[in-house]
């Protein structure tokens, strides 16, 4: 959008909101003078110019709807979801004895969501979680028509995805800047909340760069908007005034389920990037510096020499990432990542995750009270590089009765963490002696009373020695810290 048309259309507004202030009080005082003077009442052109910028900014928002409805549908999906077998008993069974093996019936999980056609010959963008694990999709256009989809690919760290419909000639919706959109600048929410097709709403962007809205080890950088969004809205089009696509319409922030005025959006510059790598490649690969990071505060940054808090703090350099082969350090700061500043840690892990992996980049860190540049090789970043155990269930121990569980730790994560072997604790009970002797999850235990445990049979068969009322004493790992613990396990 060009300057001059935001400043044209803000123009409107004002004259809208200050026409209807002033226009009452120049209407009083022309009726004054026409009591005094005679003046004729037909000198009032205020009201009617009010008039038409009130028309014309209602004229705008009609026509932007109707350009972009066409370009966003309405996506159902169906998963089949296949109970386990049971043991299940009938009358004749529990007089004579014994059981049959029975199946429930599977049941069917239905989700619907929105969707925004982004080529004519069919590819549509949405959210991953529209579409995750679905077994059937179903999209319906405008037109009232009804076409099978198929997954092209998805990116649950950017909640994105991208559909394929056989369909030509389809109507496309624009892509927009998204780095030039402002905060206090109109936008639509084109959607289909509770399967509603098509359904407008209006409001403001609240704000921008927005993070810490979903959990997990997701991407963000959310645009907030008070446009009313609802279930069903999720993967629809968020548009600017001149009917350009600015968003993804993604999740709200509610304490009831439904709208309460905060809603967020994928930008259009991240939603474009990674469908354009979807369709390419059918995944998402993301560069990967092999370092534990965390952000600064102004008393961290003055006790480096640092004249304030921009930049990032290397908490960690991880084993056996890219990393370790460059001259980063721990300790070491990082300013700038090919020559633009970075200011917090939020920033730096997306820009790294721009990268494909391979790509060479150069940081400009701060250590010791000097400047110096380092460069490196991204790697790929893995599936789950926060998990440092397996995904397995937690097997059920003898230690159990103290409050915790533990699992075996993954061989894949080995490389990339220093840590020795051991057990890792994958729950901590709640209000248990384990607990309160602050034991927590995900920290490592490699030793029991002394004896060296590398996995959980080793420290099953050494708890199993102890009794109730005994003392044990665990070495815990976090980190490259250690600990001894002493837990009494309790008598029932």
């Amino acid at each position: 959008m060009s300057e001059t048309k935001r400043y044209g259309k803000l123009t409107i507004v004002v004259l809208l909101v200050l026409g209807m202030v002033l226009g009452g009080l120049f209407v009083s005082n022309i009726d004054l003078l026409s009591d005094r003077q005679g003046i004729g009442r037909s000198f009032m052109p205020v009201v009617s110019a009010d008039q038409r910028s009130l028309q014309e900014f209602s004229e705008t928002f009609a026509r932007i709807a109707e350009e972009v409805k066409p370009s966003v549908v309405l996506i159902r999906s169906k998963r089949v979801v296949r109970a386990a077998q049971q043991q299940l008993r009938n009358p004749f069974e529990e007089f004579f004895g014994g059981t049959t093996p029975r199946r429930q019936e599977p049941r069917t999980d239905r989700g619907l969501g929105s969707g925004v056609i982004v080529s004519e010959d069919g590819y549509i963008l949405t959210n991953n979680h529209v579409v995750d694990k679905a077994d059937e999709l179903t999209v319906y256009l405008s037109d009232e028509r009804e076409l099978k989809a198929e997954v092209v690919g998805t990116d649950p760290r950017t909640d994105l995805a991208v559909i394929k419909v056989d369909s030509d000639d389809l109507p496309v919706l624009s892509f927009g800047d998204s780095e030039q959109l402002r905060v206090g600048e109109w936008v639509m929410a084109v959607g289909n909340p509770f399967g509603l097709s098509h359904t407008v709403t209006a409001g403001i962007v609240s704000a921008k760069g927005r993070k810490s809205v979903l959990g997990g080890d997701s991407y963000q950088n959310f645009i907030q908007t008070d446009a009313a969004i609802n279930p069903g809205n999720s993967g629809g089009a968020l548009v600017d005034l001149e009917g350009n696509l600015m968003g993804i319409n993604t999740a709200i922030y509610s304490r009831t389920g439904g709208y309460q005025g905060i809603g967020f959006a994928v930008p259009a510059n991240m939603a474009r990037d990674i469908m354009t790598r979807l369709i390419e490649d059918g995944k998402i690969t993301r560069g990967f510096l092999g370092v534990e990071i965390s952000d600064l505060d102004a008393d961290l940054a003055a006790s480096m020499g640092l004249d304030d808090d921009k930049g990032v703090l290397i908490a960690n350099v991880i084993k056996g990432g890219p990393a370790v082969d460059s001259d980063i350090q721990k300790d070491d700061v990082v300013l700038a990542l090919n020559g633009i500043e970075v200011e917090d840690s939020d920033a730096l892990r997306n820009r790294i995750a721009d990268f494909p992996p391979g790509t060479e980049i150069e940081l400009e860190i701060y250590r010791d009270g000097r400047r110096k540049m380092v460069e490196i090789e991204l790697g790929e970043l893995p599936d789950n590089p926060s998990q440092l155990a397996s995904s397995e269930e937690p097997e059920k121990s003898p230690a159990s009765n103290i409050g915790i569980d533990v699992m075996n730790i993954s061989r894949e994560w080995t490389r990339y963490y220093e840590m020795g072997s051991g057990v890792v604790i994958a729950k901590v009970v709640a209000g248990s002696v384990a607990e309160d002797k602050g034991l927590r999850r995900g920290e490592l235990i490699t030793e029991v009373n002394g004896e060296p445990v590398s996995n959980v049979r080793e420290f099953v068969s050494i708890i199993r020695q102890f009794d109730a009322g005994e003392a044990i004493r665990f070495r815990v790992q976090r980190g490259e810290q250690q600990r001894l613990v002493g837990i009494r396990i309790p008598v029932e």
